[in-house]
């Protein structure tokens, strides 16, 4: 809960300026239900086959790739630059997001218990923010550095937990 709490303040200032022109609500409870999606498919990796880890990221990029075309081609314009911005943005979002994280997630839900690694994914908020801040120049305000220590000190609790 002060996991929970931390990422609250986070987002509460962002939201605070938020319109019905650049937020709707399907697109919120698309937000939510994709962190309850990813904790419960977390939840589940834990009792399912082992699959070779690199195996599992080129399938979940398959996946995406053909999510992708889908709503491509029914809600979107076919766009392609195929300039250097481009092909780095998607050489990133392919490896690092993808690839590695998704490989880090499974080796730590095999190698941990399940609700501790499920935890970091209260840290995906506050260091969202420290990323906008550093690359983009975003303003912090106190109140999401508040969050951001508190959504981090919740992380912290829950990984040192004693195990059941």
């Amino acid at each position: 809960m002060i996991g929970f709490a931390g990422v609250t303040l986070v987002l509460v200032p962002r939201l605070a300026h938020v319109d019905s022109t650049t937020l709707s609500v399907a697109s919120v409870v698309v937000a939510l239900l994709s962190v309850i999606v990813l904790t419960a498919g977390s939840l589940v990796q834990k009792w399912l086959l082992p699959i070779d880890l690199w195996a599992a990221a080129s399938l979940q990029s398959l996946g995406g790739l053909i999510v992708a075309i889908v709503m491509t081609i029914f809600f979107g314009a076919v766009r392609w630059d195929g300039s250097g911005v481009l092909w780095f943005a998607l050489m990133y979002a392919v490896l690092i997001p993808s690839m590695v994280a998704t490989t880090l997630l499974m080796w730590m839900l095999r190698h941990g218990e399940a609700t501790r690694v499920t935890s970091l994914v209260l840290l995906v908020p506050p260091l969202a923010l420290v990323q906008a801040w550093f690359f983009f120049g975003e303003t912090l305000v106190p109140m999401q550095i508040a969050g951001t220590a508190l959504a981090l000190g919740g992380v912290v609790l829950a990984r040192m937990a004693p195990s059941p």
